[in-house]
């Protein structure tokens, strides 16, 4: 009786956590949906959908993290940065600098994670970690040199008292949209593009993933 008992409670806990982990990759999956949609939206200077979309992305990753445990694709580098951004662009800071930590940590050139952080901590108004996260990003020398210019030229006012925080992430999300534009028109322009539509970071020179790669919810 007691082998019987034990047998269905490991049956029982062993569907818990599969029905967990199910629940876990659906939430990512409508985030990513959503993150597609949302890039598209602001890669097309779209602000108020890609604002829209960023949202509803942030809202489906941050239920897919807070499962226990989360779903393993929920923890690839390239998700937790699509997260991190739409925490960014959804304004729930601190989520998007604990999140692109966690990015980091498994990939330490990811160069979203240190600009996002950064850039949430001035939303915060914490110079110093601002400051710190900045100079991160361009150590890990993202090959972006109209971010990475206005970036060095932020933390430059910063450091002289010149500028305020807010100037600083104005200054940077527009940086951060022309880049984004004259990466994507060099990936459509090149035979050899630098992240592929069918890449983990597609997003760095394109407007959405390769057909095949996108989420179909149909």
């Amino acid at each position: 009786m007691k082998k019987t008992y034990l047998t269905v409670l490991t049956s029982l806990l062993v569907t818990a956590l599969l029905i967990t982990s199910a629940l876990a990759w659906q939430s990512t999956r409508i985030g990513e949906r959503n993150f597609q949609r949302a890039w598209s939206a602001y890669a097309y200077k779209r602000p108020e959908a890609a604002k829209q979309y960023f949202t509803a992305a942030a809202t489906s990753f941050a239920e897919g993290l807070a499962q226990t445990p989360p779903a393993r694709s929920t923890m690839f580098a390239s998700n937790l940065a699509k997260a991190g951004m739409s925490f960014y662009y959804a304004g729930r800071y601190q989520e998007s600098i604990d999140t692109m930590g966690k990015a980091a940590q498994k990939d330490d050139r990811l160069w979203e994670a240190f600009l996002y952080s950064g850039l949430s901590y001035a939303r915060l108004d914490n110079k110093a970690k601002t400051l710190e996260q900045f100079q991160t990003f361009l150590k890990a020398s993202p090959a972006q040199p109209l971010l990475s210019s206005e970036v060095s030229n932020q933390m430059n006012e910063l450091e002289m008292e010149n500028g305020s925080l807010a100037d600083a992430v104005a200054a940077i999300e527009k940086a951060a949209l022309a880049q984004t534009l004259r990466n994507i028109n060099f990936g459509q322009d090149s035979n050899t593009p630098i992240e592929r539509c069918s890449g983990r970071y597609w997003w760095r020179y394109n407007k959405a993933p390769c057909e095949k790669n996108r989420v179909d919810y149909r």
